[in-house]
Parts: structure tokens; sequence; C-alpha cells
């Protein structure tokens, strides 16, 4: 039975007019965003590679960081000719000519690089006319351009860069806040667009709603309240003397209709992630997807994925706006894959799933003062794509070792049974989260076939371990407890999860009727845990790329490249790599008009953890993949490139 919807599920505001036009599709021979456009489909029109011939996909240049590490979430833009890229730890940027990975400039950064990187990618303007066209990157809260060409600061910019951040009030108005992520921002005409995420801090958190700044001038232009005001639909999910301490954004990626000039954003949890004693209700706006007219900042709507977060279940991936097909209708939706393992298919206009779902009621909190939702949201179509549940006797099956491995980890950390949505117990007792701060799909979201309706999801399965401690001085309002151990990976001595299912797998869903078209192993763990692990796969945190030639690219935690059928889900090439990638692939024809495929191979990042049987650090390279013509030399991407081990990792999990 479908339920009626919570009441702080969907948030539509009046005067949302009709969309007009297609949803954007990735075309040409570029790519300009990290998601391909600001649409961020993962998705290419490029089809030279195909399923009949991609089994025949050569490495053709290997460029070599000469670091190591174990994680380079960078995606390299396609633009004009040059590719562009950042560096894992100098935090350089890079330009290089596509076809053969020589190196045309490189440019440091102007500030002592620190969390504030915006790792996975750089930014793309093309100017005003007056203005030329430039690269942006983003330090901390300041914003900074570069010629193309030359990698030249902008001399149309102040040599201090642009400050694009928020007035703390908290700081007596001083600039500081709201840009502090990893995810690059969205362009939209002359305005970029960010956001910042508070997700572990206590309250009173800085500033992190959306935001635009003028491109020319750096001035602020609007800001988007992601929290509904007291007066506005859903504004009573809060407590009232928190509603104005919460400033809700989120380290995820936003999308962008330019069509329609709507922003989707996906929406962090409120500090601090496991605690909510301090902000009873719902929530609305947290853990939600938002419609934002890029524009002026107007809130169209807002439809929450999760009541009430204290699961460290915000919503994160990119919520990719495209046109498919339901009951013989064409339909404008917005597309947002969860932690959770499900897909939200949204009406873009309205904020409304097109497909049932319901409100299932979720196991309670027992911390004194806690008030969790009794229910939580469920997609009916498509299912949850993981069931979600962790069960002592049914651990992890890659082998023998591991299972006994995580039966004594379970019963070291006194865990129990537990299904979705299980939450933190209190009292620093451990508890199990059974979806995982990282599971289902994270920040690398779904890419989307637009012409087969088709997403596509790397989808891990990979519980965590919570602990809620009180703190020494107490947080005003919020009990005294602060959640002090976060995101510890309930995994075995090899760092793989210790759930009894597949570690990960590729699913393809119809996004017109919800259903699970194919799902498959992605990747095996064959060469770590014996035969057993063969079909099991492994785990995946970077995005996949779907391209019109109907191959979906994927490289999971096992240090292999692979290429699957778009129709079948079969496997059709896979390539072993150096290291694994989180940062996932991208592709553009080169000038030889020459289809190519580029990854950033730096280590398993946070698909894998450091543990007593793996703790290396990885030779960080960006590879580049091209179908063989005469005269290409063989190049050698392993041999060269070994890793390093750091001795044992740390056990029990950190």
């Amino acid at each position: 039975m479908v339920m009626k919807n919570h009441a702080a599920g969907i948030v539509a505001l009046a005067g949302i007019g009709l969309l007009s036009g297609a949803m954007a599709q990735p075309t040409g021979t570029d790519w300009k965003d990290w998601g391909g456009t600001g649409a961020r489909m993962n998705y290419s029109s490029l089809n030279q590679i195909t399923a009949a011939n991609v089994a025949d996909l050569k490495p053709v240049w290997v460029w070599d960081s000469g670091k190591f590490g174990r994680t380079w979430q960078t995606r390299p833009l396609m633009i004009s000719g040059l590719l562009y890229f950042t560096e894992s730890q100098s935090g350089d940027i890079i330009a290089m000519e596509p076809e053969s990975g020589k190196l045309v400039w490189r440019t440091k950064p102007p500030v002592t690089v620190g969390a504030g990187v915006n790792r996975r990618g750089l930014a793309y303007w093309a100017g005003d006319g007056a203005m030329k066209p430039r690269i942006v990157a983003i330090w901390g809260h300041v914003m900074y351009g570069f010629d193309l060409k030359t990698g030249h600061p902008s001399s149309d910019w102040p040599a201090t860069g642009l400050d694009i951040g928020l007035p703390n009030p908290a700081e007596g108005g001083k600039i500081g806040g709201g840009v502090q992520t990893n995810a690059p921002p969205i362009i939209y005409k002359n305005l970029i667009i960010t956001m910042g995420a508070t997700g572990f801090l206590p309250p009173p958190a800085q500033p992190a709603d959306p935001h635009a700044n003028d491109l020319r001038t750096g001035k602020l232009v609007w800001t988007a309240r992601m929290i509904p005001a007291a007066n506005e639909a859903g504004g009573d999910s809060w407590g009232p003397e928190t509603q104005n301490l919460v400033s809700m954004g989120g380290w995820g990626h936003m999308a962008l209709d330019e069509a329609s000039g709507t922003v989707y954003v996906p929406t962090d949890s409120p500090s601090p992630d496991y605690v909510g004693i301090w902000r009873p209700g719902d929530n609305a706006g947290s853990g939600s997807t938002v419609a934002i007219d890029a524009a002026t900042g107007k809130v169209k709507w807002r439809f929450q994925e999760q009541h009430h977060g204290i699961f460290d279940l915000d919503t994160n991936a990119a919520p990719a706006p495209v046109t498919v097909t339901k009951d013989g209708k064409r339909v404008k939706v917005v597309v947002q894959p969860t932690k959770q393992a499900m897909i939200w298919i949204l009406d873009s206009v309205t904020g409304k799933p097109i497909h049932p779902w319901e409100e299932r009621p979720v196991a309670q909190s027992q911390i004194p003062g806690e008030k969790s939702s009794p229910t939580q949201p469920f997609t009916i179509l498509p299912p949850p794509l993981i069931p979600a549940t962790v069960k002592r006797d049914q651990l992890s099956q890659l082998s023998l070792q591991a299972n006994e491995e995580c039966k004594a980890l379970f019963d070291e950390r006194k865990l129990s049974d537990v299904g979705p949505f299980s939450v933190p117990v209190g009292g620093g007792a451990w508890a199990l989260n059974s979806i995982g701060a990282i599971g289902g799909m994270d920040w690398g979201g779904v890419s989307i076939d637009p012409q087969r309706e088709l997403a596509f999801a790397a989808v891990t399965n990979m519980p965590t371990m919570i602990t809620v401690t009180p703190t020494s001085s107490g947080v005003k309002g919020n009990g005294g407890l602060h959640s002090n151990v976060g995101n510890v990976r309930f995994h075995d001595k090899g760092g793989r999860s210790c759930n009894g299912g597949k570690q990960g797998e590729l699913v393809a869903v119809n996004l017109g009727t919800g259903q699970i078209v194919w799902r498959v192993p992605l990747g095996s763990l064959e060469d770590e845990y014996g035969p057993g692990a063969r079909e099991m796969g492994a785990a995946s945190i970077a995005p996949t790329l779907a391209t019109r030639g109907g191959v979906v690219f994927a490289a999971p935690s096992d240090d292999h490249f692979y290429a699957h059928d778009a129709r079948t889900g079969r496997q059709l090439w896979k390539m072993k790599m150096p290291a694994s990638s989180d940062a996932g692939p991208m592709t553009y024809m080169g000038k030889d008009g020459r289809q190519y495929v580029v990854i950033a191979a730096g280590g398993q990042g946070n698909a894998r953890r450091p543990s007593p049987r793996e703790n290396s650090v990885y030779r960080q390279v960006l590879i580049a993949f091209a179908l063989p013509k005469p005269g290409d030399k063989a190049v050698d991407i392993n041999g060269p490139y070994p890793a390093r081990m750091q001795g044992p990792g740390p056990w029990p999990p950190q």
C-alpha cells in the first residue's frame, strides 16, 4: 500500500512555471564540466567506441604524477583542444595535450593547499565577451581564474582572487563560510554557484547555504535558504530555538538544467550528524533534493529523502535532470541517487516522485531526549538496490577467514543485527549503520543514457559502525552528546566490507518504468580472497560513464577498469591498472578524430580502508585509452608503477 506523503517529504512552493525546452544533452567532442555538462549525467554522445569494439581498447598514453597516495578524485575537463585537471597532493593545475599526454603548462595554487581544495575537478567559464574564458579553481572560499592557453592568472581578477564566501554572523559578519566542499561549482551564465558542508560540526554551524556570486566581480547575488522559514511549508519541522542556528548546504554535487534555469541541490544532514536532540522534527530541507531558480535563488520545491538525519545518510549525489517516457508520455524528471541505495525519480516541476513510494516504520533511537522519526521514505519503484540489513549469521562470504574476522569484530564491539535506518545507541556503545555512510550510491551517483532512458548505478554494500559519547563540555541544547567517532567501516582485516552479500554491483534501472533491467557484479576480489570471491564484486565510490556507443565504464576498488554492455550488463573489457580509481572516467574526441577515455588511477580511497593486510599507497597516474591504430607504441601502465606497502594498518577499525 502506498501511504500518503510524509508532512515534510515534499514541499512545493507557489509560482512554479512549466519547464520549456529539452534537458541539456551532452554533445560534441569536449567534456566541459565534472559530469560532462552542468546536468551531470556522466554521459557522452560519442560513439566511436562501441559495445562491438570496446574489447580492443588499449592504453595509448600515461602521465605520471610522481606522487604516492590512497586517493585522487580529479576528473579532467576537455576544452578547446586541451585537457585540464588538478594534481592530487600539490593542488597544481595542469594542462596537457589530450592526444599525447604532453604537458602544456602547470601552475601552482596561489595559497597553501588544505582541506578547502576542490579535489574532484575544476570549472570552466566561457566569459562574457569583455572578459575572456578561463579555468576557475576554488581554494577555501576564494576563486581564481587561469588563462586557458598559458595558465597565467586572469588579469581582470585580483591577484588575491575573488572572495565568494558567505558572511558568518557568529564572527561579526566576517566572510569565510559556505564553500568548504570538494565538489566543483555550477556555472550558470555569469554566475558561479557554490555551497558548503558542515555535517560534523556542533551548532551553530558556519553558513553553508547554496549561493551565487557574479563571476565578473565576485559580488554575492543571492543566497538560497535550504531550511524553510517558519511561515513556509515544513518550517515547523525544526525546534523554535534552532530555526536560525542551522545553515544547510552539502558536500555533494549540484546539477543544472540550463533550459529552465534550475539548479538541483542535494543537501547535507544537520550538524552534528548523529545527534538531533536539539533539533526536534523532520528537519525539512536537510537530507533533501531542492530545486532553486538559478538566476534568483528562489526555492521552487523541496523533497526529503531522509527525515531527522542521525545516520550520516545525507543526500549528496548529483540530481541529474533528464526527460523520460512514462506511460506513453514524455516527463521531465530529476534522478536522485542516495546512500540508502535508492533512486528517486522526481517530477522536475513539482518535486513529486513519478513512481510509487511509501513511509515505512524504522528503528527508534534510545538516546535520552532524541526523537527520531517513526518512519522513513522508501522507494517502491525502483526498489532499493541493496537490502540494508546486517545479521551476524550473514556476514562476509569472501572467504572463511574473512567471515571469522567479521564475526569476531561483531562480537568484540557487541553489535546487534540491524535493518534499514539503524540508529546510534549512545553511552559510548557501538552500533551498526546497516547502509553505511559511504554505501549505496555515494557522491559518484549514477550515469544516465538519455537515449535508452537508463540509469547505471555502481552500488556499494558497506556498513559502518557508530559510537556516540558525551563531550566534556556538552553542546547547548544537545544533551552533551556528540559523535566523536564516525564513519568507522565494518570490515575484515583485508579492508573489505563485512556485509554478507555482494561487495559491489553495477545495476541498470529503466527510469520510465522504475524496473531493474539488469544487475551484475562489478569487479572481482578473486585475486585477494580466492575463487569464492570471484562473483562478489568490489566496492566503488566513483561515478560511472555511459556513452552513446552502448558502453558503461566503471572502476571499482580492485585495481581494474571495466567496460560493460549497456543493453545486457555483460562485461566486455577489463584492464589492470597500477591503482584503483575513485575519480571516475571521462571521454572526448581528440583533434586526430580519435575518441579517448581518460581516468585518474590514484588509490582505493574510501572504498577500502587501511587494515592489517592492506595499507599501501599507490603511484598516481592519469591514463588514456583508445582504439588501436597503426603505429601505436605499446604502453606499459603497470610495470613502472608499483605500490608501496606502509606496514600493517590499524585494527580494530578506526
